[in-house]
């Protein structure tokens, strides 16, 4: 019985070791792995030339200050458009991104060509296509050209700190303005996992287009901020708030509207 209860300790003594080795390396790897980031991105499409086109788009602001929007104007990031004149204004509805430019044009293009598997002993997979495969583009809508083509940019900015993914409203920058902020009645499109407890707000926001077009023109406007924690442990995981507005317009415009807000905070995955 000694023998077998000095082993039972052993064995004990073995699995908090191992179970302590394992905590700390989980935590060294937490801690090399951490990383937290603003991703903030905008998507304009239109079906009709925009002429003297000027923006004011929802940027990320906390305390009337906008470290993503810097970046915005003053980075070097994809897709940054170089005939746009970029700023931050201040306007009667807060600090917003500002974007003019003298004419956007749409592009349209022709649907995806399945590439051919190569011949044999072809070098350049490029001369199996023939010409008149190639993908096609036109500013003006055909059956040769049916697919519409987005203006989209956007930027990461690095965080400094843990962001606050379940409570971002007063501690992190957000999209604004944000009025009638109020819990979501839609129910989430995916259904969740039993450990992930997400929030889901709508709100409204405000854009102020300005542009001369034709009256049959539609344009739609996406603006996002994704926020996010994510690490390395045996697998990467997140927890993050995504904070976007859309917005759909008709005909010539000189004026703000009303765009749609939604919220969605502590998504993920929370250590505590």
């Amino acid at each position: 019985m000694t023998i077998f209860g000095g082993f039972v300790l052993f064995f004990l003594c073995l699995l908090v070791l191992g179970s302590m080795y394992l905590e700390n390396e989980n935590e060294e790897m937490y801690n090399d792995s951490l990383m937290s980031n603003y991703e903030y991105g905008i998507i304009i499409e239109s079906n009709r030339t925009l002429q003297n086109v000027t923006l004011y788009l929802p940027i990320p602001v906390f305390e009337n200050e906008s470290e993503v929007g810097l970046e915005i104007v003053n980075g070097d990031y994809y897709n940054k458009p170089s005939n746009w004149n970029l700023s931050l204004e201040d306007t009667e509805h807060g600090l917003m991104f500002k974007m003019e430019t003298a004419e956007i044009k749409p592009v349209y293009h022709s649907l995806p060509v399945a590439v051919p598997e190569p011949e044999h002993g072809s070098e350049n997979i490029e001369d199996e296509v023939e010409e008149e495969e190639q993908i096609v583009e036109s500013n003006e809508y055909s059956e040769e050209t049916p697919v519409l083509t987005s203006f989209d940019f956007g930027t990461n900015v690095k965080a400094e700190h843990m962001i606050n993914t379940r409570f971002p409203v007063g501690n992190e920058p957000v999209l604004l303005p944000k009025h009638n902020l109020r819990e979501s009645e839609e129910e989430p499109i995916v259904p969740r996992s039993e450990h992930l407890n997400p929030e889901y707000f709508d709100y409204e926001s405000l854009v102020y287009a300005h542009y001369d077009t034709s009256h049959d023109a539609d344009v739609q406007i996406f603006v996002e901020l994704n926020s996010r924690n994510e690490w390395w442990i045996y697998g990467w995981q997140y927890n993050d708030y995504v904070d976007r507005i859309s917005i759909r317009l008709s005909g010539p415009q000189e004026g703000w509207v009303k765009a749609e807000g939604k919220l969605t905070t502590g998504d993920g995955i929370y250590r505590e």
